[in-house]
């Protein structure tokens, strides 16, 4: 995942070039997802404490490792 910051510092060809010369491949071995910037994910208890929750899209909330590893398993087989 690569935050959004805003930076440019990010230089998605490259990043692709350099995991290919070690043997990854874009779509099957990864995938390149931009996040949201956050900033403050907070738990805690005190006296006084705020839980925060971030909410980041259902496109993104509906993701389940659960069934992707499952999938996986499913490929190999």
């Amino acid at each position: 995942m690569v935050r959004l910051t805003g930076e440019g510092w990010f230089d998605q060809p490259d990043v692709i070039a350099d995991l290919k010369n070690h043997g990854y491949e874009y779509d099957k071995d990864y995938i390149i997802m931009h996040v949201p910037n956050i900033v403050n994910i907070t738990y805690g208890r005190d006296v006084g404490y705020n839980i925060e929750q971030e909410h980041l899209g259902e496109e993104i909330e509906s993701i389940s490792a659960t069934e992707i590893r499952s999938k996986r398993e499913n490929l190999k087989e």
